[in-house]
């Protein structure tokens, strides 16, 4: 049997291509929408990309099934389930998949298990080598049902289906999960870093023996004891998720194999559209953006992350212009954007901030303070202190933070500024600086004229020893 896990780090996503070495039929199980290293890779194998399958209609990016499939000229099925009703059934499916279905390629056959819960139509799918043995599984791709360390979150639907959809992942736990063999081996959808899961493990596989044994939504409780310990502190889920969902059931436009984006845009024209309030998603480093950048621009810094962060603040329906510290960089960024379905980029200011610089436009700043600055600002008289806004999640927050701060979360700030008042300093904080570069842009752009960021964030100051405990 061929097996590879394809990962993509930020949304931590892990997606698979199972094949048949001998007949070279292979699947791609829970692409991404960048799909050209599905093709270069079974092209390097050999293998013939025959079937496209599906876990469950993603929330978090857009499933490249639609895209896998054009890009090889409309050869491969796509096989989506059908058992979370026409809501949730995909219609771009070729092939509808019910529970114990079968997809054979050559000696390796996958079956459909489902299991609800994450959402009502998810399955896994279970691998067997006929081989080696035709009635165990060696391995089981399970989607976002069962992770390392943790299992699917069942509150991405809303309130109304959360109550349902959590009993559905009770009995997919403590029924489905049990009737596989203990060495069967286990390939999420997500590794850490996911916000489909609250304490996804870093590991990218495991076993259905050592998930019972040690994962801790593995363990017996009754269901509503389980449950609330479930949906403890679970992470804030995104706005963009429910976008995506639609995409995904709808079918996403198709790409192709150029990126949007591929075009210089001059200062002066990048100067004369700004009338037009585009969103300019500035790509450099938080330093670069501190010191010198477009009034109104957005810093969200090329890493994994950019997506992530991107997906909370960027909308759709808003011409994306972008600022890099390079054109090289220009891949990557667009790659990272239309995964969740930001495909509005109409370029990339050419020659950069010193262009811009040159030409005489107007330029902004953030000013960046030391943790030592800080604590000499927050002796000052109560009147005159800086207000502390903390970016960082609840969670984070409760861990420690700096006496008199107020916590919001970066993806949240906007919706919540009415809590930021204009009439003292604002300095910002998070982890290390990333948010608060990103959440100091965002207020600079709504006006406000005092806004610093920490060097170091958090990390910096409990180094210093000036953290509160909760």
């Amino acid at each position: 049997m061929y097996f590879h896990q394809r990962f993509v780090p930020g949304l931590a996503i892990a997606s698979y291509i199972v094949g048949d070495e001998k007949s070279k039929q292979a699947a791609v199980i829970d692409p991404t929408r960048d799909v050209e290293p599905y093709v270069e890779l079974t092209q390097k194998e050999g293998l013939n990309i025959t079937h496209v399958l599906e876990t469950h209609v993603h929330a978090d990016y857009v499933s490249g099934a639609v895209e896998l499939k054009a890009r090889l000229g409309g050869k491969p099925t796509i096989c989506s389930s059908a058992m979370g009703g026409a809501e949730w059934t995909p219609a771009y499916a070729d092939r509808t998949i019910t529970d114990r279905d079968e997809i054979q390629l050559g000696k390796i056959r996958l079956r459909a298990m489902h299991t609800p819960g994450h959402t009502p139509e998810h399955i896994m799918w279970a691998v067997f080598e006929e081989s080696r043995s035709k009635d165990v599984p060696w391995l089981v791709l399970t989607g976002d049902f069962l992770f390392v360390g943790d299992v699917g979150r069942p509150d991405l639907l809303g309130e109304q289906e959360r109550q349902k959809l959590a009993h559905q992942l009770y009995q997919s736990v403590f029924q489905t999960v049990p009737s596989l063999p203990e060495f069967t081996e286990i390939y999420p959808s997500h590794g850490a870093g996911s916000l489909c899961g609250k304490a996804i493990g870093s590991r990218r596989a495991s076993t259905i023996g050592f998930e019972r044994r040690f994962n801790p939504s593995l363990q017996p409780l009754p269901e509503e004891q389980w449950t609330s310990k479930l949906l403890f502190q679970m992470p804030i889920a995104p706005p963009y998720f429910k976008r995506m969902k639609q995409i995904n059931v709808k079918g996403p436009p198709i790409i192709g194999r150029t990126l949007p984006g591929d075009r210089r845009i001059t200062a002066a024209e990048v100067h004369e559209r700004l009338g037009e309030h585009p969103f300019v998603l500035d790509a450099r480093p938080r330093e670069s953006f501190a010191t010198s950048h477009i009034p109104g621009a957005i810093n969200i810094p090329l890493a994994p992350t950019l997506a992530t962060w991107a997906g909370w603040v960027v909308s759709p329906d808003v011409p994306i212009l972008l600022v890099l510290g390079s054109p090289d960089e220009l891949k990557e960024v667009v790659t990272q954007l239309i995964r969740i379905g930001l495909d509005n980029v109409q370029g990339y200011l050419e020659g950069g901030m010193e262009t811009w610089e040159n030409s005489g436009y107007k330029i902004a700043s953030i000013a960046r303070l030391s943790v030592a600055e800080l604590a000499d600002q927050l002796e000052r008289p109560i009147f005159d202190r800086p207000v502390i806004i903390d970016v960082r999640t609840p969670s984070e927050f409760i861990a420690g933070h700096i006496d008199g701060a107020y916590n919001i979360h970066c993806g949240q700030l906007k919706e919540r500024l009415a809590e930021v008042p204009h009439n003292f300093p604002i300095v910002v904080i998070c982890g290390t600086g990333y948010r608060a570069s990103l959440a100091a842009s965002i207020l600079k752009r709504e006006g406000y004229k005092d806004v610093s960021n920490v060097l170091g964030g958090m990390t910096a100051w409990k180094n210093a020893q000036q953290v509160v405990p909760a």
